[in-house]
């Protein structure tokens, strides 16, 4: 379930004053608190690598929005030249500052996603198993809709980062791609990550989970009722609209497979530098050397899938109810073709795929995981059956309608909630010199006034 759990870049130690001249030493100071700043950032994704990535997202969220300025301030710097980079020293195997920008916000987009993962995971577990789910007390329930917003928000600004980045930083590193023949280091391909098409994926798949958790908070007060009453008819007073629900997750499935499909532009084989990167499993269905990651590419099949699953579930039942009667017919059509899509998700080639799927590094962790998955899909497989057994019986005994083909159904477009929160990025801890004509370079401070610091867990505790 959604947010994916991402894996950690990891980074080397830099010193920026023994990789940047310094001509007029008018920024030893700074240099030397960027370093510090940046060391940080290596040892919080050190840890994090070594450790559970969801606990480490607070700390590196923090990490990031220290160094962040300075090197913006840096970047700054070096475009007017009161900032050069040693020959001798060069500050990464990319050709260019802008990489080192471009893995920042990635670091920071990842670790705003997996925060939002840490707060959900932190939360009772609402979805069966097959053993059953403790009821919702009223305190219980006020937590989950506060943690549930809040994961929406860290969801929506991840994705807004990664939008920012996509635009804004991802366009600068064409230069040394192109000076590099779109190679780096001993060879190896530039990561999907360093192109425009890898962070527009990751906006999607990170709007796309905001969506799934608004949906899930959405679902929050019928939640009763879909764990223990009967599948099926009838829904439950204070359920949402089946057809927003519907035209919901078709914007979630239409999200999910156009990331596949953005993915798939630099899905090549032969790359080993990357930094969505992880140990592959003996005999891995995805064994081919790809720029994605198996467990990515696994997890969007499947969300689109189910996704759209759901959309067809919603679009029938909405028709079936709110029809009165005159289209028993297509409601079972939309339930059906609901139904199919779901058997997809059981079948022996899938399932295979998705019992890979590894959402933390502990074993246990991802038993439990398939677990959950498991018990969603014979939920909702149930639920479905339910539904066309009901519209069935009420065809054959009163309605007499003709069930369309699947093929005739035409889909409404999709609908959203929100759209990614617009990132801005903070301003510069350094700031180039001014030489005014006649009198030497000097230092001058930015006369607008400093913006309050933002950061990910502003006004939100639990």
């Amino acid at each position: 379930m959604a947010p994916f759990l991402f894996p950690y870049p990891t980074t080397g130690s830099v010193t920026f004053s023994t990789v940047l001249l310094d001509r007029g030493l008018a920024y030893t100071l700074e240099l030397a608190d960027a370093t510090v700043a940046r060391t940080k950032l290596q040892l919080v994704l050190k840890a994090a690598a070594a450790g559970d990535q969801g606990t480490s997202a607070l700390a590196i969220l923090e990490a990031v929005q220290v160094y962040l300025p300075h090197l913006r301030g840096i970047i700054a710097c070096l475009d007017t030249d009161d900032l050069l980079f040693k020959a001798s020293a060069p500050l990464l195997p990319f050709p260019s500052i802008h990489a080192e920008h471009h893995f920042v916000l990635l670091v920071y987009t990842i670790a705003l996603c997996n925060y939002a993962a840490s707060i959900l995971s932190s939360l009772p577990i609402f979805e069966s198993t097959g053993r059953g789910v403790p009821a919702l007390s009223t305190e219980d329930e006020k937590k989950t809709t506060a943690a549930l917003s809040r994961a929406v928000d860290l969801l929506s600004q991840a994705s807004g980062v990664a939008d920012w980045a996509a635009t804004n930083v991802a366009p600068q590193l064409e230069e040394g791609r192109r000076a590099t023949g779109g190679r780096v280091g001993k060879g190896y391909k530039w990561p999907v990550e360093t192109g425009p098409e890898g962070f527009r994926g990751l906006s999607m798949i990170l709007l796309a989970d905001a969506h799934v958790t608004a949906i899930r908070k959405l679902l929050l007060p019928v939640l009763g009722h879909a764990l223990f009453a009967p599948p099926g008819p009838p829904l439950p007073p204070k359920h949402a609209s089946p057809s927003l629900l519907g035209k919901l997750y078709l914007h979630v499935a239409s999200l999910y497979s156009q990331a596949s499909a953005l993915f798939a532009v630099h899905d090549v084989p032969a790359v080993k530098a990357k930094l969505f990167a992880r140990d592959r499993l003996p005999n891995d269905p995805d064994a081919a050397e790809s720029d994605i990651i198996p467990d990515l590419k696994r997890y969007l099949r499947k969300e689109a899938l189910l996704s759209s699953a759901l959309a067809y579930k919603w679009l029938g039942v909405d028709v079936g109810e709110n029809g009165k009667g005159n289209c028993v017919g297509e409601a079972i059509a939309w339930i059906s073709e609901a139904r199919e899509r779901l058997a997809q998700l059981e079948d022996g080639k899938v399932e295979a795929k998705l019992k890979g799927l590894s959402i933390g590094r502990s074993a246990e962790r991802r038993k439990e995981a398939r677990k959950m998955r498991q018990g969603r899909i014979e939920r909702e497989t149930a639920d479905a059956d339910a539904w066309i057994s009901s519209y069935k019986k009420m065809n054959d005994t009163v309605a007499f309608q003709p069930i369309p083909p699947a093929t005739s159904l035409v889909a409404p477009p999709g609908r959203p909630i929100f759209t990614a929160k617009a990132f801005s990025p903070p301003d510069a801890k350094l700031t180039p010199l001014v030489r005014d004509e006649g009198s030497d370079p000097e230092r001058r401070d930015d006369p607008s006034s400093p913006r309050e610091a933002e950061y990910a867990g502003k006004g939100n505790y639990f």
